[in-house]
């Protein structure tokens, strides 16, 4: 590494810090070429390198005065897994001796403690003992000299700055907001993090030492808040709420079940008040009404919602009739100190413990939908696993969404109806694990594959090959980025399946007109290269083991399996070819096999490209088809009895396992 600058007693002016764009690459070249030795400049291909490269940072420094900023000063980080790497520091020749530089030091260190590093390290001459000591007063120490390091007897010195504990607990709390700064003027001395920057920045997926807690106005879907949550989760960073939690809030028939865990303390609290309505606030797990100071931190640990009332109505039990998220601004209007109070002692405690569920004692519960266009499974399929599940040992059942208050009369759910978090499918599975069920699919893998932006980073953080994609916001869409990305490329709303919501352009101008129409439904879009192939592969996993491997070709005259454009020529579909799971090429498996476990251990159905010997992962469905003649080709009866023999095993298991509720 290589700082220019000197530490000066002077207070920094107006400063503005910013990621380094692709135009500012003439003065970084400036900016090297006037601060360093020749031998040790970055040359412009380098720089140009650091400024798009997704394992680098350039920060840039500015002096912002009457409006106008201008660049001063630079640093050039290598983002490591666990070490930020300062690779080069400078400040324009006439701005130095200023506090610029420890400024911008400043600034390096603050990004590498917000973003879960463990150590920032840096390389100085070794005869520049002025510098080295100055860093020594940032709490940077010498670790070991570097022989020949810029040349032939020009030996430099390796200094390494620890952070971890740092910030005191191993998990640092990030809160999140819509508005920072309106934010901190309601809870002064608490940082808060902007939601746009949180989901913009990749770098929060380097560390999963963190606890999200997700402060933002909204939780509906498609919100910031509600992408927050999901990209939490999908970078293995704790996060309240989850969005499951955002469901379980909303959907009546979870909430009471989840209300069901503490009958007995709701009781007793209850028994002697005459009202027939009660309304309780919840703030981060404490209320304003001592009365109920012990219930409400019960409510938060079932609910995890950060602020919520929840109204409660009597009838031959206690019934929830509401839960109403509340806004940060609602608390501070309504109980400020009570706010910041809560805040600061959420940031510092242990998190909470998961809370026991109880279990039922074999009746199988299949959900069907008649009238469904495309069903994951046929009628004839549906027969076959009837059969094969009464063949193990099952009463079967089929069920409606009408049938869904009849949930805790089975011992499992098998759900054979297009799932999505916005229906009943979903709210069905969530119900059922709540009265113990066994169910697939679970409401977990529900929720992970039904997203595609949380599918992006969860694959994209695991290291597993898939085209490569772009998470695109509104305020990131300037024609600039737009013309910067390939053409064509496709567009997929997050929440999609078979094929819809799943958009081609070939223009820039069709990816503009096109993201103009999707962001009236949508906050996030995911943006994926265009690979071409004659078919897909799509490999039917359970347990984690592989079950069926069929190929689907693309359906005539058009790019995708599912042809949904209407007046297009040829059919809906493509054919298919079903072959045996050793018929597949390796490398196809090893990927599916690692795409579905980042999901879980269900049933799941793992669609990829090959090209050139390289296999690309497209996708994971839950609730993969099923159909007669098609993914039963090659197994028959065998493939439905596999299936129900591994419910059967999970009821036996689960018989013999506590179950949480998370």
């Amino acid at each position: 590494m290589r700082p220019v600058f000197e530490r000066s007693t002077l207070v920094p002016e107006n400063l503005v810090f910013r990621e380094a764009l692709p135009e500012d690459l003439p003065f970084l070249l400036t900016l090297e070429q006037t601060s360093f030795p020749q031998r040790r400049q970055s040359s412009r291909h380098s720089l140009r390198r650091s400024i798009t490269s997704s394992s680098q940072l350039v920060v840039i420094v500015e002096s912002k005065a009457q409006k106008k900023c201008t660049p001063i000063g630079a640093a050039v980080l290598f983002l490591f897994k666990q070490t930020l790497r300062i690779y080069s520091f400078a400040v324009l020749e006439d701005r130095r001796k200023s506090g610029i530089g420890s400024a911008l030091l400043n600034r390096v260190l603050d990004f590498a403690c917000s973003h879960g590093y463990e150590r920032i390290s840096l390389e100085v001459d070794a005869t520049n003992v002025r510098l080295a000591a100055w860093y020594q007063r940032f709490g940077f120490e010498s670790s070991h000299p570097l022989k020949d390091y810029y040349g032939t007897g020009e030996h430099a010195l390796r200094m390494v700055l620890l952070l971890s504990g740092k910030n005191g607990d191993t998990e640092r709390v990030v809160l999140v907001v819509d508005e920072p700064n309106v934010a901190g003027k309601i809870a002064p001395g608490i940082k808060f993090v902007a939601a746009t920057e949180y989901l913009s920045d990749t770098h929060y997926a380097n560390s999963n030492s963190f606890h999200v807690l997700n402060l933002c106005n909204s939780y509906k879907t498609h919100s910031l808040g509600y992408y927050v949550s999901l990209l939490a989760s999908a970078r293995n960073h704790r996060v309240t709420p989850s969005v499951m939690a955002m469901k379980d809030a909303s959907t009546p028939l979870v909430a009471q079940s989840l209300l069901d865990e503490i009958r007995e303390d709701m009781q007793s609290r209850f028994s002697s008040t005459p009202d027939s309505h009660i309304q309780l606030t919840c703030i981060l797990g404490m209320t304003p009404d001592s009365r109920y100071k012990r219930l409400v931190k019960k409510l938060f640990l079932l609910f995890s919602i950060p602020f919520f009332t929840i109204t409660l109505e009597k009838h031959t039990t206690w019934k929830v009739k509401k839960i109403k998220p509340l806004k940060i601004k609602q608390v501070a209007a309504s109980h400020p100190k009570l706010l910041q109070t809560a805040l600061h002692q959420y940031c510092a405690k242990k998190r909470y413990n998961r809370q026991r569920l109880k279990r039922y004692e074999y009746d199988l519960a299949i959900l069907v939908n008649s009238e469904e266009p495309t069903p994951p499974s046929c009628p004839v399929a549906l027969d076959k696993f009837r059969k094969a599940a009464e063949k193990i040992g099952f009463f079967v059942e089929f069920i409606t969404r009408a049938d869904r208050h009849r949930i805790c009369e089975f011992d499992a759910l098998f759900i054979r109806e297009t799932t999505a978090m916005d229906n009943h499918t979903y709210a069905m599975a969530r119900h059922a694990y709540t009265e113990g069920l066994v169910v697939v699919d679970d409401p977990w893998s529900i929720m992970l594959c039904s997203n595609k932006v949380y599918l992006h980073e969860k694959l994209t953080g695991a290291g597993i090959c898939q085209p490569k994609g772009w998470l695109l916001t509104h305020p990131l869409c300037t024609p600039s980025y737009l013309r910067s990305l390939p053409i064509p490329l496709v567009l997929k709303l997050p929440e999609s399946s078979f094929s819809l919501g799943v958009f081609r352009v070939d223009s820039h101008e069709e990816l503009e007109q096109k993201l103009r129409q999707m962001f009236t439904k949508t906050e996030l879009v995911i943006a994926q290269e265009f690979l071409t192939s004659d078919y897909d592969w799509r490999i039917g996993l359970l347990d984690n083991t592989p079950l069926f491997a069929c190929k689907y070709y693309m359906a005539d005259n058009h790019w995708q399996i599912y042809n949904w454009q209407p007046g297009e020529s040829g059919e809906f579909s493509g054919r298919h070819e079903t072959l045996s799971v050793n018929q597949v090429p390796a490398h196809v498996l090893k990927a599916a096999a690692n795409a579905s476990s980042l999901i879980g251990n269900g049933f799941y159905g793992v669609d990829i490209k090959e090209i050139n010997g390289k296999a690309y992962v497209i996708e994971v469905n839950d609730n993969p088809n099923v159909d007669d003649g098609v993914e039963d080709m090659f197994l028959g009866d065998e493939l439905y009895e596999r299936i129900m023999r591994s419910l059967y095993n999970r009821i036996e298991t689960e018989r013999h396992q506590i179950r949480y509720l998370y």
